[in-house]
């Protein structure tokens, strides 16, 4: 377990908030720089596993968010410099948002998370939320890395090459990963279906009498009451 799971994930979730905001506040690429420039120094210094990984895509992400608006602020009109200001910007406030949620995800656990949820008493259903987008992440991730493994066994180079190419097989490698996202969804849809779980009620159970299932519900204000 990272150091930093310790600390109520909420907080980081806060700070994270305001470095991002911090970003895109900054008036200037110079200011936004020195935001991004602070918050890499937070993501290197934290010595997580998925550090390396982080910087090759936010460097490939960085340098097509910076060419893609510079072209398209110059093809309307603008100033070189002025696109260039600009596009830097976008980029800085990029790296600033994913590298502070980067460290404030993959430093909570979803059971850290929930106990924290349940120490502030939130509803049931935005716990859930929460618990779920934490939890996939990591999934996501490793489900990436898998596809990444299984294209380079077939001659894929992902890493080497001209950037075009580096690009395009970026892209291959994200269509499978969309449709394992939404193969996940689906089945997590379909185990809460099974498992009974229903927005509308408080909290739901299930007791095993015999040949029988009974539901019971009750509120979650009297927790001790049987039926």
């Amino acid at each position: 377990m990272h150091r930093l799971d310790r600390i109520n994930p909420f907080v980081k979730l806060l700070a994270a908030l305001a470095l991002s905001s911090l970003g895109w506040v900054a008036g200037s690429a110079v200011t936004a720089g020195v935001i991004a420039a602070i918050v890499l120094a937070a993501v290197i210094a934290c010595r997580l596993p998925q550090t390396r990984g982080y910087l090759k895509l936010m460097a490939l992400v960085g340098a097509l968010v910076t060419l893609s608006w510079t072209l398209s602020f110059v093809w309307n009109g603008t100033p070189l410099a002025a696109a260039i200001d600009d596009a830097l910007r976008m980029a800085f406030r990029l790296i600033a948002t994913t590298g502070a949620f980067f460290v404030a995800i993959e430093t909570t656990s979803a059971g850290t998370l929930l106990a924290a949820c349940s120490r502030l008493r939130l509803p049931g259903s935005l716990t859930l939320v929460l618990v779920l987008v934490i939890g996939m992440i990591p999934l996501m991730r490793e489900e990436f890395q898998s596809i990444g493994e299984t294209q380079r066994a077939r001659g894929l180079e992902l890493d080497r090459g001209p950037l075009p190419r580096r690009i395009l097989y970026a892209l291959a490698r994200g269509v499978p990963l969309m449709v394992q996202t939404f193969r996940m969804a689906e089945t997590i849809a379909l185990a809460l279906s099974i498992y009974g779980f229903d927005p509308k009620m408080a909290r739901t159970s299930w007791r095993d009498i015999g040949w029988l299932t009974i539901q019971t519900d009750f509120p979650l204000t009297n927790p001790g009451r049987t039926t």
